[in-house]
């Protein structure tokens, strides 16, 4: 009896640990996924310049992640609104990381491309985000402005789409690690790094 015993205790112990580690490879290999996809996401914002560039963007991720994928809305004044998110809310109830989510967004209005937005925040409230905007239909200096009611904590970068590409490219450089990072980011600065410098990164006027 006591060897028996033994052998089930023994059985019951592996079992526990082989079933801890293929938890913890499902987690990193779900987190990891969720990483790739809101990347992938911020690169086609940064793609998009104009109408036909949005409808491929949106018809690409609807074929590859479902018609769901995008939700849309109209406002008053005329703007139908695109809207897509990828979070680790189901992760972060397991308070393995901190609740954090990308959403982007697309805007237009009389048929023509308006704005394309991507935000990142992060934690329950939330603690940290930012807001990044660049208008198509906007006259406004050819520059960065940044602002933030909350700083350090959140920032909002607006700039028009005749930015050149290489500073463009500041504005999306999102951090999406901030969905893996057990503590989450803390900063705006930690969500999009440099945020406070791109007010001088933009061509003058």
């Amino acid at each position: 009896m006591r060897q028996s015993a033994r052998h089930w205790v023994r059985t019951g112990l592996v079992v526990l640990v082989a079933g801890g580690a293929l938890f913890e490879v499902g987690i990193a290999v779900y987190l990891t996924h969720i990483r790739a996809s809101a990347t992938a996401l911020i690169n086609s914002a940064q793609e998009i310049r104009s109408k036909a560039d949005a409808e491929r963007e949106i018809a690409a991720w609807r074929k590859r992640s479902g018609k769901e994928f995008w939700t849309e809305s109209d406002n008053l004044g005329g703007d139908h609104n695109y809207d897509a998110t990828i979070m680790n809310v189901p992760i972060a109830r397991l308070h393995i990381v901190e609740p954090t989510e990308v959403t982007v967004g697309v805007t237009m209005r009389g048929g023509e491309l308006r704005s394309v937005t991507v935000i990142e925040s992060t934690g329950w409230y939330p603690v940290a985000s930012v807001w990044i905007q660049e208008w198509f239909d906007e006259a406004m200096p050819n520059r960065f402005h940044i602002g933030g009611h909350r700083r350090p904590a959140d920032a909002f970068v607006e700039f028009p789409s005749s930015l050149p590409d290489g500073q463009r490219s500041k504005a999306f450089s999102v951090n999406t690690k901030c969905l893996t990072k057990p503590g989450g980011c803390k900063t705006a600065n930690d969500i999009l790094p440099g945020v406070w410098q791109l007010q001088s990164a933009g061509s003058p006027n």
